[in-house]
């Protein structure tokens, strides 16, 4: 790979940050959650609308990244004596949105025109990216409490 092919890349990914960061700095003046703004830029300047950032392998394998580093953060923060406590309780939770999402997903996919089998592909991708959209939230608002090394809560962790 030269330079100059790298350059298409570099700025995509510059035009890509430069919007996030104007449509995030928006959503915060209008009191609204990050991931909202994050979410209108991907379909403004995707290909969808504006078509200025077309999806690479290049922005496909950021976006991966991205979501791993998301979860593995929500990895970090988990407390298992508090899973173990409220476990019957959190299982039936999330096994309640999980097949709520599935079911409206695929539902709301037949009704679109999609095939039964696409409509289970686009019902697992619901499943998925509502709880990471969710985890954002939470992380956003401060719900998720974050813990120093030594176990102590940050005064960031909120309540």
């Amino acid at each position: 790979m030269t330079l100059t092919s790298l350059d298409p890349i570099f700025s995509g990914i510059a035009l890509l940050l430069l919007v996030a960061a104007g449509m995030g700095a928006l959503s915060l003046w209008l009191r609204q959650p990050l991931v909202l703004g994050y979410i209108f830029v991907g379909i403004l300047v995707g290909p969808s609308m504006l078509g200025w950032v077309i999806p690479r392998d290049q922005i496909d394998l950021l976006a991966r990244m991205g979501i791993a580093m998301l979860l593995f953060v929500v990895g970090l923060k988990l407390d298992l004596h508090l899973i173990r406590t409220l476990g019957p309780v959190a299982l039936a939770t999330g096994l309640g949105q999980v097949l709520f999402t599935s079911i409206i997903g695929y539902f709301l996919a037949l009704a679109l025109g999609l095939t039964p089998v696409a409509a289970v592909y686009v019902a697992v991708a619901l499943t998925f990216s509502s709880t990471i959209i969710i985890v954002k939230l939470l992380s956003d608002k401060r719900e998720i409490a974050i813990h120093r090394p030594d176990g102590n809560p940050s005064p960031a962790a909120g309540r």
